[in-house]
């Protein structure tokens, strides 16, 4: 066996790409292990772990090559493929490859959008020269001020384009997937979100029901901020306006400034064209005096929007009272003393979400979360749970330095075999799965896997709750996996809240 490092000076890659990349290395033959990073502190130990000399000057901005093959010849190879894929220089590609922005003929070439991912220095900077070149821009890359951030959508506004992001990692433009979100059919309803995950359980919801998107617009998730003051989704509105294809229009946010909720609201009041809107978190008060519909859960706003396109109650997935008789039949299965709750979460918004509605809808049952939030205790150490804990694994806790699990969701499922090991009370998980052409196209067998082996360690019925957030047109193939998963034993809903819901029955239910 040969291994080796290769390092690559000042050549940054965004994670989306260097997951993708070394996923595709990974197939290379004669390769048995590839790693491809940046070189920040915890890969640089990572692949020291691995075995790896790690020069002692590796910096930040160094692009870090790890291979581990059968000969010198393969090692070289895998390295020659990955630079390969990295300047898209892909066998059959094709596709043009520039080195900067001023090398585009943008008039000639027909170009309307910029996807920006760089590091954060040098983002006001390409950002206001691509919209001088008449683009709408989508910035992946996060690290910018709150200043820097509403300078380049001030920019963006007094030149009529879009600035979505920076930090914003779902979008869908043109019928064209951005970052990652999923692909949905083309339809009369608009979304603007200031949270990736919600907009795409909104969308997904939109869709089981028959309809599609013109746009879904992203924000970035400080758009709502005091310092931003709603810069980007007010221009998201007001491109929805004047589009004739959008008949109705939704605004997605976890719980933001509240001057800044109100002042968006005020706008989109004076909207001819009906407007949903989920602030996560938020009360009736807040919609008072506007003529905003106001909803309360993401599966609410997506039935709202298509209730407001057809003029009838939209539904899909169970109903409460089939979920009702579904927990009736959980709750024959545990063993005694078996009460506890446990939600391994991938997408940020819908941990947030079920934390909101259990605290709020169970009475006398204590939870506790990684995430900082009024309504749960803090646990003291992220990588301990502790009684009935909500985790959001996409928190920095768990990626800095590391891939986000909507990539790679290896790191949930150890999660929660180690809980479950450690835990023999656990009663009921709540897991989420997220779909996209970027995401990991095959994460439901070995999160099946996963929740067997712990189960047979066990040797204890544990109620899986999953929702699937994606669309038929997704990669991940839901079609065949929503009955796999139900003959493996999980109970697969239709909404994060129709599984919140399920859950807080069962748990109600084991308190009695």
């Amino acid at each position: 066996m040969y291994k080796e490092l290769f390092i690559v000076r000042n050549r940054y890659v965004d994670s989306v790409s260097l997951m993708n990349v070394q996923a595709r290395a990974m197939d290379e033959g004669g390769v048995h292990l590839a790693e491809v990073q940046m070189g920040t502190p915890i890969n640089i130990h990572v692949l020291k772990e691995m075995g790896f000399d790690v020069p002692s000057d590796a910096e930040l901005s160094d692009l870090l090559i790890g291979v581990e093959a059968e000969d010198a010849a393969a090692c070289e190879r895998c390295r020659q493929l990955i630079m390969d894929l990295l300047d898209h220089k892909e066998v059959g590609g094709g596709d043009e490859t520039y080195s900067s922005l001023d090398e585009i003929d943008f008039e000639a070439t027909g170009y309307n959008l910029v996807q920006i991912s760089i590091p954060g220095e040098y983002v006001v900077e390409e950002t206001k020269k691509a919209v001088d070149k008449g683009c709408d821009v989508y910035i992946f890359s996060a690290d910018i001020s709150l200043e820097e951030e509403l300078e380049i959508k001030e920019y963006g506004r007094d030149h009529h384009k879009l600035i979505m992001g920076p930090d914003c990692g779902v979008a869908q433009l043109n019928g064209v997937c951005l970052g990652a979100g999923s692909i949905y059919n083309y339809g009369p309803i608009g979304i603007v979100a200031a949270s990736g995950s919600g907009s795409q359980e909104v969308g997904a919801v939109i869709e089981r029901c028959g309809f599609g998107l013109t746009n879904l617009i992203g924000t970035g998730g400080r758009d709502l901020s005091k310092v931003v003051g709603g810069t980007a989704m007010m221009e998201g509105i007001k491109r929805y306006e004047v589009d004739p294809e959008t008949k109705v229009i939704v605004l997605v946010s976890m719980l933001a400034d509240r001057g800044v909720m109100d002042k968006v609201l005020s706008f989109a009041d004076g909207c001819s064209k009906p407007v949903v809107a989920i602030f996560l978190g938020s009360d009736e008060k807040l919609f008072e005096g506007h003529k905003v519909h106001g909803t309360f859960s993401l599966e609410e706003a997506g039935l709202k929007a298509v209730e407001l396109l057809t003029g009838k109650p939209a539904k899909q997935g169970y109903s409460d009272d089939e979920l009702e008789a579904i927990a009736a039949e959980e709750l024959k299965k545990y063993a005694p003393g078996q009460n506890l709750y446990r939600g391994y979460f991938m997408g940020g918004t819908f941990a947030e979400e079920t934390l909101v509605y259990l605290t709020t809808h169970t009475d006398g049952i204590e939870f506790w979360s990684n995430r900082k939030n009024d309504y749960v205790k803090k646990l003291p150490d992220s990588f301990k749970s502790v009684g009935n804990t909500i985790l959001d694994l996409g928190d920095t806790d768990f990626t800095t330095g590391a891939v986000h699990p909507v990539f790679d969701n290896t790191i949930r499922d150890r999660r929660m075999i180690k809980d479950l090991e450690e835990c023999g009370d656990v009663a009921v998980v709540m897991i989420d799965f997220i779909g996209g052409p970027g995401l990991d196209f095959d994460p439901f067998e070995k999160t099946v896997k996963a929740f067997k082996d712990a189960e047979a360690r066990t040797g204890r019925h544990i109620t899986v709750i999953a929702n699937i957030v994606g669309t038929y047109e997704d990669p991940q193939d839901f079609k065949t996996y929503v009955p796999y998963l139900r003959e493996n034993g999980m109970i697969v809903t239709g909404s994060n809240m129709q599984s919140a819901k399920l859950a807080r029955m069962i748990m109600e239910g084991l308190k009695k």
